[in-house]
C-alpha cells in the first residue's frame, strides 16, 4: 500500500499536498529551542547522577562517559526545527551506539524522551518530504535490524546471552524467547508508530491552519474589495440621480426663464406664471437634491435621533403627471398616453422600477427642451407581455430638429442605458424619419414567483 493510502486510512480528512512546505519557525521560537534543549540536559544529568549515585560499582556507568553520552543525546533537541532531518539521522545513530555500548545509560527517561521528540519533529517540521521518507524508511530497517540482531545474537551486542527463563520456569503460556521477542517489537511499534502518528497529525494541522489564514486573507481582501465597489456603485447612483434632477430641474428652469424675458414686456400674466414655474422647479431640484445628499450623511441611528433626517420618497410613476405639467410651464407641451395591458399594471410595479421609468422620462423630456426646436412630444407609458414575462416601457418623440452647439455630456443618455441595463431592458434611442427624435426603453418586470428579473427576449423595433 502506497504512502499516500495509508495516511488517508490512519489520518482521515484531507492531507496537505506532498510539494507544501511547512514554514521555518522564527527566530524567537529557534531560539526557545535552544533554551528548552538546555534546561532538559540539566534535569537530565541530574538524573544521571542520582542513577550513578544509588547504583552498584559493577553495574554502574563511567561518570564521564554517561555525562557525555547523554550531552550528545540531548544536544540534537536544540537545532531539531532548523534542522529536523539531520538532527533526526544524528540521534538515531547515538541512540544505537549508546543503546548497545551503554545501555545503563539509554534505559534512563530522558534518552527515551529526547529521541521520541526527535521523531516527531522530524516528520511534524521536514519541508523536503522525498527526503524525509527516505531518511525515515533508512531509520525504521536500521532500528529492526538492531533490535533483530540483539536478540537473536545478544553476545555480540551486549557481551552476553540472554539470561531468559525456561518454559517451566515461568507461569506464562508463550515462550520465553518469543514472548521476548514480541513484547520488544510491541514497544517499538507503538514507540516508533506514535511519533509518527503525531508527527503527521502536526504537519496537517499546521497545513490547516495555514489554509485558514490564506482564506481569512482572501475574505477580507474580497470583502474589502466588494465594500469598494459599492462605494463606488453607490456614487455612480447618486451621481446618477444628481445630473438627472440636476439636467430635468435646471433646464426646466433656464427655458422658463428665457421665456418670461421675452413675453413679460407684452403679456405680464403670463410672465408671472413662468416665474412660479420656475419657483417651483428650484424648490423641487433643492429638496431631491437635500434628499440625495441626507443619503451620503446618514447614520443608523440618525433618524431615531433626528425627525428631519427622514428621507423623502423618490419619484416614481404616480409623478408623471407632475412632470408633464412642469414641462408644459416650461415651454413643452407634452400629451401623455398611458396604455396598460391589465388594470392597475402600473400601479403594481416595484419603487426601484417606477423610479427608472420616471428618471427616463424626465431626462427624455430634458433633452427635447435642450437641444431640440419641438414645441410638442409625447409621453407614452406602454405595458404588456410576452413569452418572457411582463414589461414597462417609456417611450418620448418629439418633431422638432436638433439645435446647433447644444451637445451634452452624454451623461444623460448613459444614464437612462445604465438604468434600463438594471432592469434587463433595451433601449432605442434615435432620429425619427422624417424628423424628431425618439427615446424608447423597454424594462423587464420581475415575476412574482422569481426573486431574479427575468431576461426579455423581445428586442424595441422603431
Amino acid at each position: 500500500m502506497k504512502l499516500t493510502a495509508l495516511r488517508e486510512k490512519f489520518l482521515s480528512g484531507q492531507s496537505p499536498p506532498l510539494t507544501w512546505e511547512r514554514k521555518m519557525p522564527d527566530a524567537a521560537a529557534l531560539r526557545r529551542d535552544v533554551w528548552v534543549t538546555v534546561v532538559v540536559l540539566f534535569f537530565a544529568l541530574l538524573a544521571m547522577e542520582m542513577m550513578l549515585s544509588f547504583a552498584s560499582g559493577e553495574n554502574a556507568p563511567d561518570r564521564l562517559t554517561s555525562y557525555l553520552a547523554i550531552s550528545a543525546l540531548v544536544a540534537p533537541l536544540a537545532v531539531r526545527r532548523r534542522f529536523p532531518i539531520v538532527s533526526m539521522l544524528i540521534l538515531s545513530a547515538f541512540f544505537i551506539a549508546f543503546g548497545t555500548w551503554l545501555p545503563a545509560v539509554m534505559v534512563q527517561l530522558a534518552p527515551q524522551i529526547t529521541y521520541f521528540v526527535g521523531l516527531y519533529t522530524a516528520v511534524a517540521w521536514a519541508r523536503d518530504r522525498k527526503a524525509l521518507r527516505v531518511a525515515l524508511f533508512g531509520v525504521l530497517i536500521a532500528m529492526f535490524l538492531w533490535l533483530l540482531i540483539g536478540i537473536t545474537n545478544a553476545k555480540l551486542f551486549y557481551g552476553s546471552e540472554l539470561n531468559l527463563p525456561t518454559g517451566a520456569e515461568t507461569s506464562g503460556v508463550i515462550d520465553p524467547v518469543i514472548a521476548y521477542a514480541g513484547y520488544n517489537f510491541l514497544v517499538n511499534i507503538f514507540y516508533f508508530g506514535g511519533a509518527i502518528y503525531l508527527g503527521l497529525s502536526a504537519w496537517r494541522s499546521a497545513w490547516k491552519n495555514e489554509v485558514v489564514i490564506a482564506q481569512a486573507a482572501q475574505l477580507r481582501e474580497q470583502s474589502a474589495e466588494l465594500a469598494r465597489r459599492a462605494v463606488i456603485d453607490e456614487r455612480l447612483r447618486i451621481a446618477r440621480e444628481l445630473h438627472d434632477v440636476v439636467a430635468h430641474h435646471i433646464s426646466a428652469v433656464g427655458v422658463q426663464a428665457a421665456a418670461a424675458r421675452m413675453v413679460q414686456p407684452r403679456d405680464p400674466q403670463r410672465a408671472a406664471e413662468l416665474m412660479r414655474g420656475i419657483e417651483d422647479s428650484a424648490r423641487q431640484a433643492v429638496g431631491e437634491t437635500r434628499a440625495l445628499l441626507r443619503v451620503l450623511r446618514h447614520e443608523p441611528d440618525s433618524s431615531a435621533a433626528d425627525p428631519q433626517a427622514h428621507r423623502s420618497p423618490e419619484p416614481g410613476l404616480r409623478d408623471i403627471p407632475t412632470l408633464v405639467e412642469q414641462a408644459t410651464r416650461a415651454g413643452l407641451k407634452v400629451q401623455l398616453i398611458r396604455v396598460e395591458y391589465r388594470d392597475g399594471f402600473f400601479d403594481s410595479l416595484s419603487a426601484g422600477l417606477g423610479l427608472a421609468l420616471y428618471r427616463i422620462a424626465a431626462e427624455s423630456l430634458a433633452n427635447v427642451r435642450e437641444h431640440s426646436t419641438a414645441r410638442s412630444a409625447v409621453l407614452s407609458l406602454r405595458s404588456g407581455k410576452d413569452e418572457a414575462g411582463e414589461w414597462a416601457e417609456v417611450e418620448v418623440t418629439d418633431d422638432g430638429n436638433p439645435l446647433t452647439n447644444t451637445g451634452g455630456s452624454g451623461f444623460g443618455l448613459r444614464g437612462i442605458r445604465e438604468r434600463a441595463e438594471l432592469h434587463k431592458g433595451l433601449v432605442e434611442i434615435g432620429p425619427r424619419t422624417p424628423n424628431g427624435w425618439r427615446t424608447r426603453a423597454r424594462l423587464s418586470v420581475p415575476s412574482p414567483t422569481h426573486l431574479t428579473p427575468i431576461e426579455s427576449s423581445t428586442g424595441v423595433t422603431p
